[in-house]
């Protein structure tokens, strides 16, 4: 299966959309709402592209960082993987993808997510 992790090999990003899960598949729309839900709640502005699976999470700061999540398979299910951009991923790898968490686990995600952009300033309390 393509994007499959089999043994000691490191985990790869396979291919670039839900067309991989064979259609329109409610866990994919499940995902990316739930997701984007749950990011809001922490205080990020979130940005959605359903057709390529990819939810952008954006806190404005004394710089601005975002942080990219992508939906893809891995070890035969459905996954939120973690997009670290060329400067995070290291010198000389232009983007590195890492599995973050089953695709329903979007709460799980979205702490993850937020503890890799840090203290998030919300207009709560």
């Amino acid at each position: 299966m393509r994007g499959e992790n089999r043994g000691p090999e490191k985990p790869c990003l396979a291919g670039s959309g839900h067309e991989l899960d064979r259609g329109a598949d409610p866990g994919w729309a499940r995902a990316l709402s739930g997701l984007t839900a749950e990011l809001r709640s922490r205080g990020l502005d979130v940005g959605i592209d359903g057709r390529t699976g990819v939810v952008e999470a954006t806190v404005e700061g004394a710089s601005r960082r975002t942080q990219r999540a992508v939906l893809r398979p891995h070890r035969g299910r459905l996954w939120w993987w973690l997009r670290w951009e060329e400067e995070a991923a290291g010198a000389g790898c232009a983007m590195r993808h890492a599995p973050l968490t089953p695709a329903a686990r979007t709460g799980d995600a979205a702490r993850r997510i937020a503890g890799v952009m840090g203290p998030v300033r919300t207009g709560i309390g």
